[in-house]
């Protein structure tokens, strides 16, 4: 487990008053607990994960990885990529936060890089009736199955010091609703990059960098393979990405399917 995870899930006590948690359970370092009584600490808690936490530190990378490949869609690039980022971890440890003593605890599973790189960090997977949730609050709009797929393995992930990262499923529609009112507030229109007015209710945000007013948007008026696309807004310019440029992907962050744009995300760390 590299530094910058240790130093990230540092309790709050005299030695470290700069803490970030009241509490911490590295559940890997606590084999003796049974998972009806951390269940109770922690109702979030996966039992896949509490599994995951009695194995061995190449095992959980191992099936970590596993898991992923089978859960997400074919994708040409992706399944060996995944294989390429697991290569990069040294650790996959589930770790237990408490923010105040009466809280229950908040459940992570957390990827740590080798070379104290710095690590990324998922919530528990999406229950069905999380997505079905979703999916009743946007009726008109068909999430991208790679997305869908993602969220039952996290709902919710960020990077190192990405404070939002990709939201909960849970927090889309309030999201939304914000870059809404956002778009009201705007004094102009907003476009993409060669001017074009959008519509703003076709962006629906599912990431958000760094806590900044940049998001990461499925469009609904962009199906470039049969799926919604996703671009770049930055609220800063109220401009979106330029999904007619030939070049679409990485250099103008407009990317044709969830799964390009996780790719993005996951090689390179901040």
């Amino acid at each position: 487990m590299n530094q910058r995870v240790k130093d990230f899930y540092r309790q709050i006590s005299d030695d470290h008053p700069k803490g970030n948690f009241k509490k911490v359970i590295a559940l890997c370092e606590e084999q003796d607990l049974h998972l009806e009584t951390i269940q109770k600490k922690a109702p979030d808690l996966p039992r896949g994960w509490f599994e995951l936490a009695h194995l061995s530190n190449s095992d959980r990378i191992e099936f970590s990885r596993d898991f992923w490949i089978a859960k997400l869609p074919y994708h040409p690039n992706l399944q060996k990529f995944i294989s390429s980022f697991f290569a990069t971890l040294d650790d996959v440890q589930v770790y237990l936060v408490q923010q105040k003593l009466s809280d229950p605890f908040d459940v992570h599973l957390v990827y740590s890089l080798k070379n104290d790189e710095g690590f990324y960090k998922g919530l528990p997977p999406a229950l069905d009736e999380d997505i079905i949730q979703l999916e009743l609050d946007f009726p008109e709009i068909i999430f991208p199955a790679d997305y869908l797929k993602f969220l039952q393995i996290h709902n919710g992930f960020c990077k190192t010091t990405d404070c939002t990262g990709i939201f909960s499923s849970k927090l889309i529609k309030l999201e939304y609703e914000k870059l809404g009112y956002a778009f009201f507030n705007q004094e102009k229109e907003t476009t993409n990059t060669k001017g074009e007015i959008v519509n703003n209710k076709s962006l629906i945000p599912f990431y958000e960098s760094f806590g900044m007013p940049f998001y990461q948007c499925f469009f609904s008026d962009w199906y470039p393979e049969e799926e919604m696309g996703n671009v770049y807004y930055s609220a800063m310019t109220n401009t979106i990405s330029d999904v007619h440029n030939k070049d679409c992907g990485v250099q103008a962050m407009a990317f044709a399917t969830f799964s390009d744009w996780l790719i993005f995300y996951l090689e390179s760390i901040d």
